[in-house]
C-alpha cells in the first residue's frame, strides 16, 4: 500500500531555500505535507542583489506577497527592461523590454513591416517600436510607490537587496507555518538513490519523505547522488569568475538594468533605490579579479563603494530529481547572471515539482518527467543567453572571437537560421522568453532577416504608413500616461 509524502525537508540558503519551502507549504501544506527547513549559511553579500524577469510578480501572488511591500523591504525597483551596450563596436545601444502583447498589422507581425522599410530607407530602430523600451529610456513604470498599476502592454521585472529579500521570505514563510532552524550538513546516508537521513554539523539527524537541495553551486545533497553528474557548459560560457559591488544610486533612477560588454566579459548595473548593485562576468584568464576591480569606475562611470566579492563560476546543469531529492536553483543549474534569470530557474523547478509532486514516499516515477521537462526548459533559457555571445561584433578579442566561433545546440542554430531567412522566431516546448523577447535580442545584436513576409505586400503602403505612424503616438501617450520612477521611488 502506497504512504503519501507528509514530511519535506528544504536545506540550503538564500532566496532559493525560503521560495522553496514557501510554494511548498502554499501549495500543499493544507494537504497534511509539512515543511522544515535547514537553513546553512548564507552566500550572500551586502552587494549582491536580484535581478528578475516579470514572471516573479506572479510567484509573488501565489505566496501571498505583495508587490508595493517586496519593493519598499527590499529598496527594490520595478523595471521594464535590459540596456545591452558594447556588444558591438559599431552598433548602437538596444534595450531588451519586457513587452506582453504582440504587436501586428492586420494579423501580420509587426516585425515585417519592419524589416520591409527598413530596407527601404527607414532610420527607426526596432525597440522605439516597443512600449516598454520607450517607457523604460524615459524612467517611466506602471506601477507607483502605493502599489497601484496602470495595465498597458508591459511587465514589470524587479531590482531587489538579495539581502533585504531573503529577510522578507524567511519571516513570511516563518509566520505562515513553515519550521525552520540554521545548521551546516556533516554527512548525508544514502540507500541507493534515496536519501535515508542527513546528519548535520551538531550530529542532528534529519529525516524526510522528499528533500529540497537548495543550498546553491554546492549542491550538498544533489552533488552526491549517483549517476547524477554535472555537465559542463563552459565551452559556451566563457566567464568563471563573477564579482559583485555597490555604487552610489543613479539619478534620476532609470527603468532599466545597463548590460555593457568589455574585453572579458560583461557588467551589470542593476538600479536599486538607495544604491546601484553591479555585477560582472568574466574570463578570469584574460582579466584577473584585482583588474577587473581597478577598471569598473572607468567602465561603469561610477564610484565603487564598500568591499566587493568574487566568487569562481561554472556554468552546466545536473539532473534535478534523484531518488528522494529535488535540487532547485543554483543546485541543479548554474547559469550566468544575464537576462535577469536566477530567480526565474528557481521558480521554473518549484512550478514543475509542484505539478509533479510525487503520490507515493517510495517509489517517485515523476522524477523522471520532471527532469525531462525541467531539461527543456533550462535549454531554451541557456540558448538565450547564449544567443547575446554568438551574435557579438567584438573583434580581435579573444573572449568575444571565441563566443562567435563556438558550435553552437542545433536548436539554437535551427532558430538563428529560420530568423535570419525570414523573420521568423521558431519556439519550442517550455520556453520562457516569447517571439517578442527573442525578436528584441536577434534584431537588437544585428541578425537582421534577408526577407519579409509577402504577406506584407499585400497591404497598401497607405495603411502600412499610418499604422506605423499611429503605434508610435500610442506608444508616446501610454509612456507620458505612466509615472515617474525618480517621483515614485526616489523620494525617501
Amino acid at each position: 500500500m502506497s504512504r503519501r509524502v507528509e514530511q519535506v525537508v528544504v536545506i540550503g540558503c538564500d532566496a532559493a531555500v525560503w521560495l522553496s519551502a514557501l510554494a511548498v507549504h502554499r501549495a500543499l501544506g493544507r494537504t497534511g505535507v509539512q515543511v522544515r527547513v535547514i537553513e546553512t549559511p548564507s552566500l550572500l553579500t551586502p552587494a549582491d542583489a536580484y535581478a528578475a524577469v516579470p514572471s516573479l510578480g506572479a510567484l509573488h501572488d501565489l505566496l501571498g506577497l505583495k508587490e508595493a511591500a517586496v519593493l519598499e523591504a527590499t529598496g527594490g525597483l520595478p523595471v521594464l527592461g535590459q540596456r545591452f551596450a558594447n556588444w558591438s563596436k559599431a552598433k548602437p545601444p538596444f534595450i531588451h523590454g519586457y513587452d506582453t502583447r504582440r504587436v501586428a498589422i492586420d494579423d501580420i507581425d509587426f516585425l515585417q513591416f519592419w524589416v520591409k522599410a527598413r530596407g527601404e530607407g527607414m532610420k527607426v530602430e526596432l525597440d522605439d517600436f516597443s512600449l516598454a523600451a520607450a517607457a523604460a529610456k524615459q524612467g517611466r513604470s506602471p506601477i507607483s510607490r502605493d502599489g497601484a498599476r496602470r495595465e498597458p502592454a508591459v511587465s514589470s521585472g524587479y531590482h531587489l537587496d538579495a539581502r533585504a529579500y531573503v529577510d522578507l521570505l524567511r519571516r513570511s514563510a516563518v509566520q505562515a507555518g513553515v519550521v525552520a532552524r540554521g545548521g551546516d550538513v556533516r554527512s548525508v546516508e544514502r540507500e541507493g538513490e534515496r536519501i535515508v537521513s542527513v546528519t548535520l554539523a551538531d550530529g542532528t539527524m534529519v529525516q524526510a519523505d522528499l528533500f529540497i537541495d537548495a543550498s546553491g553551486p554546492a549542491a550538498v545533497l544533489a552533488s552526491g547522488a549517483p549517476d547524477a553528474p554535472f555537465e559542463s557548459w563552459r565551452p559556451w560560457f566563457g566567464a568563471d569568475r563573477v564579482l559583485v559591488a555597490s555604487a552610489p544610486r543613479l539619478k534620476p533612477l532609470p527603468g532599466f538594468s545597463q548590460i555593457a560588454a568589455f574585453p572579458a566579459g560583461w557588467i551589470g548595473l542593476h538600479p536599486l533605490k538607495d544604491r546601484t548593485a553591479i555585477v560582472a562576468a568574466y574570463d578570469s584568464k584574460v582579466m584577473d579579479d584585482q583588474a577587473v576591480l581597478d577598471a569598473l569606475p572607468v567602465l561603469t562611470g561610477l564610484a565603487v563603494s564598500g568591499d566587493a566579492a568574487v566568487e569562481d563560476f561554472h556554468a552546466g546543469a545536473r539532473p534535478a530529481w534523484r531518488g528522494n531529492c529535488v535540487a532547485i536553483g543554483p543546485a541543479a543549474v548554474s547559469l550566468e547572471p544575464l537576462d535577469a534569470v536566477q530567480l526565474h530557474l528557481v521558480h521554473m523547478g518549484l512550478s514543475t515539482l509542484i505539478g509533479l509532486f510525487p503520490a507515493d514516499a517510495e517509489v517517485m516515477p515523476e522524477a523522471e518527467v520532471y527532469n525531462r521537462a525541467m531539461a527543456s526548459q533550462v535549454a531554451n533559457v541557456r540558448d538565450f543567453q547564449m544567443t547575446h555571445y554568438a551574435l557579438n561584433q567584438r573583434f580581435d578579442e579573444p573572449v568575444w572571437d571565441r563566443a562567435r566561433e563556438m558550435d553552437l545546440p542545433e536548436a539554437l542554430k535551427t532558430r538563428l537560421r529560420v530568423f535570419a531567412a525570414r523573420g521568423r522566431v521558431i519556439l519550442y516546448d517550455d520556453e520562457s522568453f516569447q517571439p517578442q523577447n527573442w525578436t528584441q535580442i536577434l534584431i537588437g545584436h544585428g541578425l537582421l532577416p534577408s526577407s519579409h513576409d509577402p504577406m506584407v505586400d499585400t497591404v497598401p503602403v497607405e495603411t502600412q504608413i499610418g499604422k506605423t505612424r499611429g503605434l508610435l503616438a500610442t506608444i508616446a501617450d501610454e509612456v507620458r500616461r505612466m509615472p515617474s520612477l525618480e517621483d515614485e521611488f526616489g523620494r525617501r
